[in-house]
């Protein structure tokens, strides 16, 4: 087991500091349209149930083959297309949590102005990058009862957003979940997780096999496109830590490299070591005062050692590069003193 390092805070502040960021790019020029819609203010301002179907009708139309999902899967209302839909949107928008929730909503949130600008500065970075990527030609903004944060689809997004009204709101600190995990359903992670969510569905390829390497070079393409989608962003947030769990990562990140290198783990097909070491949790199973899926901050730490050593390679060409031994012989983490 790796034990715990005290973060050294000021040598990265000033290390960091003097770093230029070369997916800082302009793109005051790059145009990009996408259409808003608030789905959330729309349905609680409704009077009566023929509004509520009207707004349906509205609906299947801008929000297409997501919209049905949202009905059908995150409302259990049924099809948008039952001629009882306006009922069950009806005891939906009646419900006193979820009227509560709503004003919780529109208090922290309101016109969605700012985040509406970060979005779309968001895909003009991804047609700068990738000139011909798919975009999205409409956003969707609802309360999906806690089902889901965000969801991509070819050519939309979906934004539940009373998941992202911080773990010290009084209905979020009720919920059954983890708290671990309601630690995460803040604002802060609001444009990470979907530049992640869009990257996912429509940049990327799942490019993730079966052994440890190949998991930390997906996770780190995917990473790196957010990086270039938020190059303004602050790290910690892009992999949805906090600012202590990502310093601790990046202190400890030399000592958890030579012990997965004397556990010789880089072609390890173990499941159990790829879920430990990738997916979500409290923390990295034996890696002792760690966030959860350090490999996927290691996978991204490697990417961005390739591409600084390789600055003529584009986007494009790290998403095709196939050759992970390649990529590998860029990486060698320093150790701190």
């Amino acid at each position: 087991m790796i034990k715990n390092i005290t973060p050294l805070f000021v040598f990265f502040l000033l290390f960091t500091a003097c770093e230029s960021n070369p997916l800082d790019v302009d793109v005051s020029k790059i145009e990009v349209d996408l259409k808003f819609h608030r789905l959330d203010q729309d349905l609680f301002t409704a009077k009566n149930e023929q509004e509520l179907s009207k707004i349906n009708s509205e609906y299947i139309e801008k929000g297409g083959e997501l919209y049905e999902f949202y009905t059908i899967e995150m409302l259990r209302a049924g099809s948008p297309y039952d001629d009882s839909i306006g009922v069950y949107l009806s005891y939906f928008i009646q419900d006193s949590m979820m009227q509560i929730l709503n004003t919780n909503v529109q208090q922290q949130f309101g016109d969605f102005s700012t985040e509406k600008e970060q979005i779309v500065d968001l895909f003009k970075h991804l047609k700068y990058h990738i000139p011909h990527a798919m975009l999205p030609t409409d956003v969707i903004v609802y309360n999906s009862t806690f089902a889901n944060g965000i969801i991509s689809t070819p050519s939309r997004i979906g934004i539940g957003l009373e998941m992202y009204l911080g773990q010290d709101n009084q209905i979020i600190q009720k919920l059954p979940y983890p708290e671990y995990f309601k630690a995460k359903m803040s604002s802060d992670y609001l444009m990470a997780d979907i530049a992640q969510s869009w990257v996912l569905n429509n940049v990327i390829e799942d490019q993730g096999g079966e052994d440890f390497l190949s998991n930390m070079i997906y996770s780190g393409k995917i990473l790196y496109c957010v990086d270039a989608l938020l190059p303004n962003e602050e790290d910690h947030k892009k992999i949805k830590y906090t600012a202590l769990e990502y310093e601790w990562a990046e202190v400890s990140e030399y000592n958890i490299w030579q012990h997965i290198i004397e556990q010789e783990w880089i072609y390890s097909k173990d499941i159990k070591l790829i879920v430990r070491y990738f997916n979500e949790g409290p923390e990295t199973v034996g890696l002792e005062g760690s966030p959860a899926r350090i490999g996927q901050f290691l996978g991204w730490k490697i990417i961005k050692s390739y591409m600084q050593k390789n600055p003529d390679i584009t986007i494009l060409d790290l998403i095709a590069e196939k050759n992970q031994s390649k990529i590998l012989k860029a990486y060698k983490p320093k150790e701190i003193n």
